[in-house]
């Protein structure tokens, strides 16, 4: 009983560690405008920041939470994940297309062999001012996997694996 114990902890620690990483979703933030008129906002893990042609920083709505850097984007669904592995850069309309991963998640831990890399999935979508729209697809089955409103600067509501 004592093995199956120690084993179970061991098996939980990669979901802690995750779930604890996550935490910077959930800090207070502070807003300020600089005096070129463009929206700024002050995280513990740095300034984010819009840019003529790449969108970076915190993005958020129902059922996703997105965290756009210059190199891609780290997404938290309701019960899943994802990442976009390349540069999200909007063309003159605000439209982008970048690929990445989509990982199906479930409630629990994370099981010993489990797949944790995902499908490739096609992230999808458009920028009006603050306001961003999202679709994920599957790229091997073409199944879309959500459409998305998230808006800049705020946090995502995220339901988990229950």
């Amino acid at each position: 009983m004592i093995r199956n114990n120690l084993l179970g902890v061991i098996l939980c620690l990669p979901l802690a560690a995750w779930i604890f990483s996550q935490g910077s979703l959930c800090n207070d933030s502070k807003m300020k405008t600089n005096s070129n008129n463009s929206t700024s906002q002050t995280q513990s893990s740095g300034t984010l920041k819009k840019t003529e042609g790449q969108v970076t920083g915190l993005w958020g709505g129902d059922h996703i939470s997105m965290e756009v850097t210059e190199g891609g984007a780290s997404i938290v669904y309701d019960c899943a994940r994802g990442s976009i592995n390349e540069k999200i850069v909007p063309d003159r309309s605000g439209k982008f297309a970048a690929r990445g991963f989509h990982v199906k998640g479930h409630p629990g831990p994370t099981r010993l062999g489990e797949d944790t890399k995902g499908e490739a999935a096609n992230y999808v979508g458009s920028l009006d001012g603050e306001t961003m729209t999202l679709t994920v697809t599957l790229r091997e089955s073409n199944e879309m996997v959500g459409s998305f409103t998230l808006t800049y600067g705020k946090m995502g509501r995220i339901r988990r694996c229950g």
